[in-house]
């Protein structure tokens, strides 16, 4: 059940940097605002720290499991370097208690646009193939550096995690770390089974028990092909609306996805056959090659 953030005039004061706060979007433990600074616009984040548990040793894993996520979540953006991935903003992680609760607060950069959630859902004019061939490249040079660099599966790409910007130096950027999985990360107290996850982007391995020992870069490119699909299609290739949970998930599982090509017939069949690939049930069947990709989406093939 989400909580109910502190009033504005108690986060100011527990964060005399901020000037001022706007929120524009929370869920479950975390709260977003657009905030003032004497440096300029940031996005301020605001972690509460509930008191979850029965006990007092369950109630302390709890924290200490949320903390673990804050901290990878922000060390992980201070090492990446592509433009396709958000940067930190000016306010360093820091725990405060307001009314005898704790939260963590820190900023990032505020980017411009729109995400390819609320345009979707806006259902206004689908994109042009050049543009769905950027967003793809934006995409795979994220994966690239999570990856190569950092051995690090996003697990949450999707298209309210992606803003559109209207900026040709950096067209697409990717949000939100707060699920990422790093290969050599000491797993969190509380992550087991599938840990959490998106159910209309789940990648079909996050089903499998063991799935820590199953994913890999290519269970971002099955959320990347998900994302490009939906995006160019106004259309998901497998969920449906009025589905509950499990039926998404089998969906995932089991159904094969509807082709790109059924739904944007004038895009080429290479681009339509590599989002095809990306959405194989089995990682091995995806591509393994992400800078081949690149090469590939580079050169316009």
């Amino acid at each position: 059940m989400p909580f109910i953030p502190p009033t504005d005039d108690k986060i100011l004061g527990a964060f005399p940097e901020l000037m001022d706060i706007t929120r524009f979007s929370g869920g479950g433990f975390k709260v977003v605002y657009r905030a003032t600074l004497a440096a300029g616009i940031e996005v301020f984040k605001l972690v509460c720290l509930p008191q979850v548990g029965a006990t007092d040793e369950e109630r302390a894993l709890y924290r200490k499991e949320a903390m673990g996520r804050i901290r990878r979540e922000v060390g992980l953006l201070a090492k990446c370097k592509r433009p396709e991935l958000v940067k930190l903003g000016s306010v360093q992680p820091r725990l405060v208690t307001i009314d005898g609760v704790e939260y963590v607060g820190y900023t990032e950069e505020l980017v411009p646009g729109e995400s390819l959630g609320q345009l979707i859902r806006r259902k206004g004019a689908k994109p042009d193939e050049a543009e769905a061939r950027q967003l793809m490249l934006a995409l795979l040079r994220a994966i690239e550096e999570l990856w190569n660099d950092h051995r690090t599966v996003h697990r949450d790409i999707k298209p309210d995690n992606v803003m559109r910007t209207g900026d040709p130096g950096r067209p697409f950027i990717l949000l939100d770390l707060g699920i990422a999985y790093g290969l050599y990360d000491t797993a969190l107290t509380h992550d087991h089974g599938m840990g959490p996850f998106t159910p209309r982007y789940m990648a079909p391995e996050i089903a499998r028990a063991d799935f820590r020992q199953n994913i890999d870069f290519r269970t971002d490119l099955y959320t990347t092909g998900l994302t490009v699909f939906e995006y160019s299609s106004q259309l998901h290739p497998l969920a449906k609306t009025r589905d509950d949970l499990i039926a998404t998930i089998s969906r995932a599982i089991r159904q094969p996805p509807r082709p790109l090509k059924l739904d944007r017939p004038e895009f080429g069949d290479a681009l339509c056959a590599l989002v095809d690939q990306m959405l194989k049930k089995k990682p091995m069947l995806r591509p393994s090659n992400v800078a081949a990709l690149i090469a590939d989406m580079e050169g316009g093939q």
